[in-house]
């Protein structure tokens, strides 16, 4: 059975530096999150990431884009193997997952010697845990429930799980928001507490919290997965 893995990314651009580190095997990459939403939100990291790298004295009218824009034989080469999913809810998600096997058997020939080549193919899910905040699911039995699902999926057509979350600020209209700072460190959605069941309320006025047992998203993620830091640069 091929492992499966959960990281964490300060931004979209960083996870996709992750994916397309040569050489690149075939992939699926599902985004928890509308085509549009996603897109107008990479757009902003690019848009971030360009502003940072750029000296403080810069003279040019023309600084050289993103290493995302620039087409380079090399991603030009790994986008022919990388597969986009969009699913913006739950039942989008879960539904892609279950059919996923059959879908996976649509795969060319090429793509099939190149699994071979490079030791395996690669399912991303990109927000699998934030598409569950605004739900009656976010628990440790709705997330694991889509978890399993997930395992069973990348299972089943012989893949590579990789569960990715981005540091997210709740109140951001897209689920998965951009990076936020707590006590000057970033936040780490793992550490995130969630009730047990489905369902459950929130008590309290200012500090609200959940009523009943709590468990952190960590220890549910963690019975799938193995925790591993991304060493791309973003």
């Amino acid at each position: 059975m091929a492992e499966s893995i959960a990281v964490v990314a300060s931004y979209r651009t960083e996870l996709i530096d992750y994916i397309l580190k040569a050489p690149t095997p075939p992939t699926t990459l599902i985004i928890c999150a509308s085509r549009e939403s996603f897109l107008q939100n990479l757009q902003k990291d690019v848009q971030r990431a360009h502003s940072v790298s750029l000296p403080s004295d810069e003279n040019s009218d023309n600084p050289a884009p993103h290493r995302l824009l620039i087409p380079t034989i090399h991603l030009l080469a790994a986008t022919r193997s990388i597969r986009l999913a969009f699913t913006p809810t739950l039942p989008h998600l879960r539904a892609y997952l279950a059919t996923f096997e059959s879908t996976s058997e649509t795969d060319t020939h090429s793509a099939s010697h190149q699994s071979r080549a490079f030791g395996g193919t690669v399912l991303v899910i990109l927000g699998l845990v934030a598409l569950h905040h605004s739900t009656s699911e976010y628990s440790a039995q709705g997330l694991s429930r889509s978890i399993a699902v997930a395992v069973e999926a990348a299972h089943s057509a012989g893949m590579k799980l990789i569960v990715a979350e981005l540091r997210k600020e709740y109140g951001n209209e897209d689920s998965m928001a951009h990076n936020e700072i707590v006590n000057g460190t970033p936040h780490d959605p793992w550490n995130e507490q969630i009730p047990l069941l489905n369902g459950s309320t929130r008590s309290g006025n200012e500090e609200r919290v959940w009523a009943g047992r709590t468990i952190t998203i960590g220890r549910v993620v963690g019975r799938w997965c193995k925790f591993e830091a991304l060493d791309a640069d973003q």
